[in-house]
Parts: C-alpha cells; structure tokens; sequence
C-alpha cells in the first residue's frame, strides 16, 4: 500500500469523490461484475457513463489521479485514468499503476483514457508489452491502437519496431482481440503500414490456427472498408 503525504486540497477531493460514488453505486451493476470476474478489491457498480460525467467535474490533476488509483477501488481506479493530467505524469508513475492492473475492464480504460492518448508513451508501451502480466500487455496493445488516433506519428514508429513481437504475442489466443485492433488501427492510420498489415492479415488467413484465420480475415475486413472511402 502506497502512503501520501498529507494534502488537505487533495484530501478535500477526495472525500468528495468518494461521497459522489457512494450516491452513484448501483448493487446489481457489482453483483454483474463481481460474477464476471472483475478483480477488483472493492467496487460499487457505478456506470462508465456516470464516471465520465463525475470525472467532469473533477481538475484533471496527476497527484489526485495517483491517489485515486492506490486506493484500489474500481471506481477510484477508472476515475484514476480519465482526470489524470496526460502530459504530466511520469513513466514511473505508469510502470508502478501497471502491477494493479488485473481485469480487462481496467486494461481497456487505461488504454482508451489514457496511455492511448498520452504522448511520448513508447517506452511504456514497449516495456509493458513485454509485462509478466497478461492484462498489462493487453492494455498497451490496445493504447497502441488508439494511439493512431491521438498521436499517428508516434504510433507508426512503435508498431515499426516492434512489428515481430506484436506477431509472436498474437500466438496466443486470448491476447489477440487487442492485436486486432492495434493492426487494424495501424492499417486505418497509416498508409504505409497497410500493405504490411494486409500481408499480415493474408497469412494469418491462411494459417492453421482457427483464432489466427478469425483475426486475419476481420483486419482484412478493416482495411477494404479503408480502401472504400
């Protein structure tokens, strides 16, 4: 457990945050999640939608974002990634939020709110794709694809360097749903990783592996919906 110093501003936020949450908890939205598998220590049930709308109110500040985060609440923790000041916090503070990532709910929102759309985040993409833990890999596949979308340039560089392992983690199955959609990004994005990702796309097609022949053929699906427009 991580201990802060004490900030009566940020102490102020918090409580606040907290108060809001406990008005917001839906107990069947928990009872659904904890069924689920989400892994979480504590959780109230509170919707995405009314997060993002809570979150709204909320200064973006990465030291209250940290806060949030280490009290390993899912509702503390997803907040945690949508007002934390982007640009502000550090690859550290991202390598130690990562050993707290166990869920797909959690992986998914750190990569869409904020490794996704952060800036000069390769380092911390490229250690965490290589993480010893299977959702830590997951999300910074997932921020790769969406970093097509908030910063192109930089993803096209990451995806050229690191082409080969993102085709050796997609062997295993259960990871491959974020390798789709980082190729398939890639493939939107940039007009010159398409003809690699559709030679990609085309041997997996053909290949003996039912999850590898699915994924070829929905990144092929992708990329003539682009040559379309």
């Amino acid at each position: 457990m991580k201990f802060f110093a004490y900030n009566e501003k940020l102490d102020v936020q918090l409580k606040y945050v907290q108060r809001r949450i406990r008005k917001l908890m839906n107990g069947e939205v928990a009872s659904q999640l904890i069924r689920a598998g989400m892994n979480y220590e504590k959780l109230f049930g509170v919707s995405l939608v009314h997060l993002r709308q809570l979150s709204e109110e909320i200064k973006i500040s990465s030291d209250l974002a940290d806060r949030l985060w280490h009290r390993k609440i899912r509702e503390t923790m997803i907040l945690a990634t949508m007002v934390a000041q982007r640009e502000n916090i550090t690859d550290k503070q991202l390598v130690e939020w990562a050993e707290s990532i166990n869920n797909l709910e959690l992986a998914e929102q750190m990569a869409f709110n904020l490794l996704g759309k952060r800036r000069d985040s390769g380092l911390v993409i490229e250690k965490w794709m290589l993480h010893s833990k299977f959702y830590v890999r997951y999300s910074a596949l997932m921020a790769l694809g969406w970093q097509f979308r908030f910063d192109s340039q930089s993803a096209e560089g990451i995806v050229k360097s690191n082409l080969s392992t993102i085709e050796a983690l997609a062997t295993d199955e259960t990871i491959c749903r974020a390798i789709v959609h980082c190729l398939k990004m890639s493939g939107r994005f940039s007009d010159e990783l398409r003809p690699v990702v559709q030679q990609i796309a085309e041997a997996w097609v053909k290949n003996e592996a039912l999850h590898l022949q699915r994924a070829g053929e929905d990144i092929m699906f992708e990329l003539n919906g682009v040559k379309g427009k």
